[in-house]
């Protein structure tokens, strides 16, 4: 498959030589740009997976805000840091959604609701032994 800067100036040589508008331009340009933010956010999403799987204790219940401190060292203001407007919109912005995407992938279940919400990985439980391996041994 093409690169999308190889898609982008096909769509602009359409447009140059009038078989493109530039409405129609701009909404392939659109949708190029959202898939390629999406796959740019799936790759952060799973960059961070093995992270959390390694910070979280199974059973032990997490905010939010200890996530993200936990996963990506940024600081809010419940752990004593007075954060500029500019680093709240990144934290609220980006790194919350991002660390919630992670939960959601890794079937993190959600205790009690808006700033109370806490998040849980289930401990796993131990594989069944079936009656055949217990003749065996």
């Amino acid at each position: 498959m093409a690169t999308t800067k190889t898609l982008l100036q096909n769509i602009s040589s359409l447009v140059h030589n009038g078989i493109m508008t530039q409405g129609e331009a701009k909404k392939y340009r659109n949708r190029l740009n959202r898939q390629a933010q999406a796959e740019e956010h799936a790759a952060k999403v799973k960059a961070l997976e093995p992270k959390a799987k390694e910070f979280m204790t199974p059973g032990v219940q997490y905010s939010i805000s200890d996530l993200v401190l936990g996963l990506m060292g940024i600081k809010a203001p419940c752990h004593g840091y007075a954060e500029t407007k500019q680093e709240q919109k990144f934290r609220d912005g980006v790194a919350k959604p991002l660390v919630k995407a992670v939960l959601e992938g890794m079937g993190a279940t959600t205790v009690g609701t808006g700033a109370q919400t806490k998040y849980m990985v289930e401990p796993q439980l131990p594989a069944l032994i079936t009656l055949d391996e217990v003749d065996e041994a």
